[in-house]
Protein backbone atom coordinates (compact mmCIF):
# COMPACT_ATOMS: atom_id res chain seq x y z
CA UNK A 1 0.00 0.00 0.00
CA UNK A 2 1.41 3.37 -1.01
CA UNK A 3 1.57 5.76 1.92
CA UNK A 4 2.09 8.86 -0.24
CA UNK A 5 -1.61 9.78 -0.33
CA UNK A 6 -1.90 10.00 3.46
CA UNK A 7 -1.41 12.75 5.99
CA UNK A 8 1.54 12.29 8.40
CA UNK A 9 -0.63 11.03 11.27
CA UNK A 10 -2.31 8.53 8.96
CA UNK A 11 1.08 7.22 7.81
CA UNK A 12 2.15 6.68 11.44
CA UNK A 13 -1.10 4.94 12.39
CA UNK A 14 -1.06 2.71 9.29
CA UNK A 15 2.60 1.77 9.76
CA UNK A 16 2.06 0.84 13.41
CA UNK A 17 -1.12 -1.09 12.58
CA UNK A 18 0.65 -3.00 9.80
CA UNK A 19 3.41 -3.84 12.31
CA UNK A 20 0.77 -5.48 14.52
CA UNK A 21 0.60 -2.83 17.23
CA UNK A 22 -2.85 -2.90 18.93
CA UNK A 23 -5.13 0.11 18.45
CA UNK A 24 -4.99 0.98 22.16
CA UNK A 25 -1.19 1.09 22.07
CA UNK A 26 -1.19 3.21 18.90
CA UNK A 27 -3.60 5.61 20.61
CA UNK A 28 -1.30 5.91 23.61
CA UNK A 29 1.77 6.49 21.44
CA UNK A 30 0.20 9.28 19.37
CA UNK A 31 -1.87 10.84 22.18
CA UNK A 32 -5.29 10.11 20.67
CA UNK A 33 -8.28 8.05 21.75
CA UNK A 34 -8.63 4.47 20.42
CA UNK A 35 -11.82 5.47 18.58
CA UNK A 36 -9.88 8.18 16.75
CA UNK A 37 -7.25 5.65 15.69
CA UNK A 38 -9.99 3.32 14.44
CA UNK A 39 -11.56 6.14 12.42
CA UNK A 40 -8.17 7.05 10.93
CA UNK A 41 -7.74 3.45 9.80
CA UNK A 42 -11.28 3.31 8.38
CA UNK A 43 -10.86 6.57 6.48
CA UNK A 44 -7.47 5.49 5.10
CA UNK A 45 -9.07 2.32 3.71
CA UNK A 46 -11.76 4.40 2.04
CA UNK A 47 -9.20 6.79 0.61
CA UNK A 48 -6.89 4.16 -0.84
CA UNK A 49 -9.75 2.35 -2.54
CA UNK A 50 -9.39 -0.93 -0.67
CA UNK A 51 -12.78 -0.32 0.91
CA UNK A 52 -14.05 -1.86 4.09
CA UNK A 53 -15.33 -5.34 4.64
CA UNK A 54 -19.01 -5.65 5.59
CA UNK A 55 -18.05 -6.39 9.20
CA UNK A 56 -15.94 -3.24 9.39
CA UNK A 57 -18.72 -1.02 8.08
CA UNK A 58 -20.90 -1.44 11.12
CA UNK A 59 -22.40 1.89 11.92
CA UNK A 60 -21.88 3.58 15.23
CA UNK A 61 -25.11 4.00 17.21
CA UNK A 62 -25.25 7.74 16.52
CA UNK A 63 -24.89 7.09 12.78
CA UNK A 64 -27.80 4.64 12.85
CA UNK A 65 -29.96 7.10 14.78
CA UNK A 66 -29.18 9.95 12.40
CA UNK A 67 -29.98 7.84 9.33
CA UNK A 68 -33.22 6.58 10.87
CA UNK A 69 -34.37 10.09 11.82
CA UNK A 70 -33.46 11.46 8.38
CA UNK A 71 -35.51 8.68 6.75
CA UNK A 72 -38.43 9.83 8.89
CA UNK A 73 -38.02 13.28 7.39
CA UNK A 74 -36.49 15.15 10.33
CA UNK A 75 -34.19 18.05 9.52
CA UNK A 76 -30.57 18.43 10.54
CA UNK A 77 -31.21 21.08 13.18
CA UNK A 78 -34.12 19.11 14.65
CA UNK A 79 -31.95 15.99 14.94
CA UNK A 80 -29.11 18.10 16.28
CA UNK A 81 -31.33 19.45 19.01
CA UNK A 82 -32.31 15.90 20.02
CA UNK A 83 -28.69 14.72 20.09
CA UNK A 84 -27.07 17.87 21.50
CA UNK A 85 -25.17 18.42 18.24
CA UNK A 86 -25.22 21.17 15.67
CA UNK A 87 -27.05 20.67 12.40
CA UNK A 88 -23.68 20.75 10.64
CA UNK A 89 -22.36 17.94 12.86
CA UNK A 90 -25.45 15.90 12.02
CA UNK A 91 -24.75 16.44 8.30
CA UNK A 92 -21.19 15.17 8.75
CA UNK A 93 -22.39 12.13 10.69
CA UNK A 94 -24.92 11.34 7.96
CA UNK A 95 -22.33 11.78 5.19
CA UNK A 96 -19.81 9.51 6.91
CA UNK A 97 -22.46 6.83 7.60
CA UNK A 98 -23.56 6.84 3.96
CA UNK A 99 -19.93 6.61 2.84
CA UNK A 100 -19.46 3.55 5.07
CA UNK A 101 -22.55 1.88 3.66
CA UNK A 102 -21.67 2.56 0.03
CA UNK A 103 -18.20 1.00 0.32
Amino acid sequence: MSHQIYRPIERVVIRLHEDGVPVTEIATRIGKKPGTVTRILEMSRLRDGSGLSRRETTLRPIESVVLRLRRRGEGYSQIGHRLAKSGRQVQHIERFAKMKLSG
